[in-house]
């Protein structure tokens, strides 16, 4: 089984499950990777998710107690993720399945990460997550030569632009459509990136920028 719960201050959910549903997950996101119309950065965007669950299942990152009482009880492993990362990585991951042959097992893993995106989303605030489900469901894919690293852009805004908590998740329809390839804010970042690349006598897709995370509330 898989669960997920969003985090406090609203920055993403806690991913859980215990290890044989985790491990699962993991090699349906390498099968449906390996076999994807995606190549390069944006493949290894979608990797980064099945990077996230094989540490949950090897415990490397949060656990959780989960029952109503000792008979019942179980110890489920997690991973958080923000939840510009989370539904793009999800997002990614259906749009990949449409262009090849899946499995029910595979089909299983997609639903239940798409219920986990809405369960927690739901939990968090009902009316918010209507527009974010909305996203996800119309998400129609990236172009080839999509620069990832607007994803990380638009974590940090929305991570630390504004109070957290609700105030944060009400910015969040908002981040997710920026995401869009055509949108004012990819075009605006792409063509920044582009002039830094000029600078720098390389590529777009070759840069890897980094910026300082200060510690923040999840």
């Amino acid at each position: 089984m898989l669960i997920a719960r969003p985090t406090q201050y609203g920055a993403g959910l806690t991913f859980y499950g215990d290890y044989w549903d985790l491990e699962n997950l993991h090699r349906t996101i390498h099968d449906l990777a390996g076999g994807s119309p995606l190549k390069g950065d944006l493949q290894d965007y979608l990797l980064g998710l099945a990077y996230d669950v094989r540490h949950a299942f090897q415990r490397d990152r949060e656990e959780e107690s989960f029952g109503r009482d000792e008979y019942d009880r179980v110890i489920y492993r997690g991973v958080k993720i923000l939840w510009p990362v989370f539904l793009f990585q999800t997002a990614l991951l259906r749009w990949s399945a449409a262009y090849q042959s899946t499995g029910k097992e595979q089909q299983a893993n997609l639903y239940r990460l798409e219920h986990c995106a809405e369960s927690a989303l739901n939990e968090y605030d009902a009316s918010i997550a209507l527009e974010c489900v909305g996203w996800l469901d119309s998400f129609c894919g990236v172009p080839d030569d999509y620069l990832v690293t607007h994803v990380s852009e638009v974590c940090y805004r929305y991570v630390f632009t504004g109070a957290a908590g609700k105030t944060r998740f009400k910015r969040l329809p908002a981040a997710l459509h920026s995401l869009r390839p055509f949108s004012k804010e990819y075009e605006e970042y792409k063509g920044h990136i582009a002039e830094v690349a000029k600078e720098k006598g390389c590529e777009p897709h070759e840069l890897r920028l980094r910026r300082e995370w200060p510690a923040f509330k999840w």
